[in-house]
Formats: C-alpha cells, structure tokens, sequence
C-alpha cells in the first residue's frame, strides 16, 4: 500500500490494491454454509441464492423509472468521511433513476441508501424477493419495536461508495446485486485495531495518520447480478460501485451473532421504549398535572 491523500470525496474510486479473494459457491447448502461460513465467521459468495427472485431480472432502472418516477427519494451526497442527514435531499425519483444511468459519482454524487421506505411505500414489490433460505433472522422472533426495517434497497451512479464502517449492532448482513457490480474489501474483526475507528479510506490510505493500516491484511470480492455476498458479524468492509447499480440487502441476528446485537437491541429501542411510555404516564398523571398548573 502506498501513501495517498484524501481525494475530492466525490471523484469516482477503484481501490487499486488486490486483496485474497472470498470464495464463490453456488449449490450451497444451508447445512454446508453452517458449517463452512457462519460458523467460522467466514464471508462467501453465494451465484445462485436468488435464482428464483422476480426482482432478479424485474428491478431494472427502467422499470424504477417507470412505477415510480413521480415519487421522490431521499438521496445522499457524500462528503468524504460519513453519510450524514444533514446532506441528504428529497429528488424526484424519476430524475434521480436519469441521473445515475447518465452519469457517474463525479457528475452525480447521489446515494439511494439504506433505503427502506420505497419498499414499505410500495409493499407490491415484497411480491418480487425472499429472504434468501441461508439467512434466518431471529430478529423476527422479538416484538416488533425491537426490530429495524429490513430488507432495505441501494440505487447508485458507477463510483458511489460506502465507507468503512461496521454494521449495526454487530450483526451479520447479506446484501444480493440485482443491477451492476459492487467491489466489496472486507476486515476481519481481529483486525479491528488497525482501522482506527474506521476512519481509513482503504481506496487513498493515509499512511502517515494511519500506520498501522500497513498491517492490515483484507480479502476482497466483486458481486454481479445474481450475486448475494454473506458479511459475518464483526466483520468492517468498504464497498464501490463499479457500474451503475441496484442491490438488496438486510442485517441480521442469528449463531455467531446474538448477544451481543440483543443487548444493544435490548438497550437502544426496549430501555428507550420504556423511558417513552415511562415518561407518558408521568405526564397524564393527575398529580403531576396538578402540579404543572
């Protein structure tokens, strides 16, 4: 790895370093992914998880454009170190689909990210996808406050880039590419020290604030349509689009990673769901009505 600075945050990236390649398997079955993968922690590649997904060939840009162009999105610019809300922006969806096929992250530096609310907006295309059979969710098992909104859907221009980071909570996550490719690096979590709080950019390192980074030793895959990659708990990864593109994903709680995403679960929306209703009944209590006037 050579020293680099940091670049325009929207100039279009390929990371040009080459890393160990994750596996690529296809007739995997659930017992020999057990086995092989979630129980080691290990990422994959699985080519045909999604074979019998509509969406697998149905979620083009066109057909995007077309359903719903006359609805808006909520689209993120990113600025070179995290996606944050304050620079997100409502665009017509239709637009935005023109934007991404016409152009790339230096001329149209816009994310669909992480979206969940076009797919609850639109509850027609849950006809479309499946929750891959490797991937069981013991979220589901929890009441429903206590879980986050998944599947969620990403649309992006060729260069769009997520930053390293590590998921939510600790917990495992599958994404499948339906439109474009994705090159994905990935850190193992014994790995975790030489990332400085993921504040490494593994495209432009800057060796000099980040040393340690020299150590690190990633493995690395390109997704293409048809492709759903398995992100183990605890595992960092950073990920750019190499052409315009279209994926599904979703986080999940399952063996290998369970106490730890329940206890944060537990402590982020069952305490805060308790402190809300807590705080309710104070306030419609009597007494304390009295005293507030």
């Amino acid at each position: 790895m050579t020293s680099n600075p940091k670049g325009s945050a929207t100039s279009v990236v390929e990371c040009p370093e080459r890393y160990p390649e994750v596996d690529r398997r296809s007739g995997l079955s659930i017992r020999e992914f057990n086995r092989e993968y979630r129980s080691h922690r290990k990422p994959v590649v699985i080519t045909d998880a999604i074979d019998d997904w509509k969406a697998r060939t149905a979620w083009t840009f066109d057909f995007f454009k077309s359903k719903f162009g006359s609805s808006t999105a909520l689209v993120y610019r990113y600025t070179g170190e995290k996606y944050k809300p304050n620079d997100a922006l409502q665009m017509a969806f239709g637009d935005y689909v023109e934007g991404v096929i016409s152009g790339d992250w230096t001329t149209f530096p816009y994310y669909v990210r992480d979206n969940w609310a076009l797919l609850v907006a639109h509850p027609e295309l849950a006809a479309d996808y499946r929750l891959p059979k490797y991937f069981f969710d013991w979220f589901g098992l929890l009441p429903s406050f206590m879980r986050l909104r998944y599947p969620r859907i990403f649309i992006g221009p060729k260069g769009a880039v997520t930053p390293l980071h590590l998921d939510i909570w600790g917990t495992h996550a599958w994404l499948s590419q339906l439109v474009g490719r994705k090159r994905w690096i990935l850190f193992p979590p014994e790995q975790r020290h030489l990332l400085y709080n993921y504040g490494v950019d593994p495209a432009r390192p800057d060796l000099d604030r980040y040393p340690l980074f020299r150590q690190a030793r990633p493995v690395e895959c390109t997704i293409g349509p048809g492709d759903t990659v398995f992100v183990p708990g605890g595992w960092a990864h950073w990920v750019v689009s190499l052409d315009a593109s279209i994926s599904l994903s979703s986080n999940y709680m399952g063996p290998g990673a369970f106490w730890g995403p329940l206890t944060k679960a537990t402590q982020e929306l069952f305490l805060k769901r308790l402190w809300t209703a807590g705080t309710q009944l104070f306030r419609l209590n009597p007494a304390v009505k009295q005293l507030q006037d």
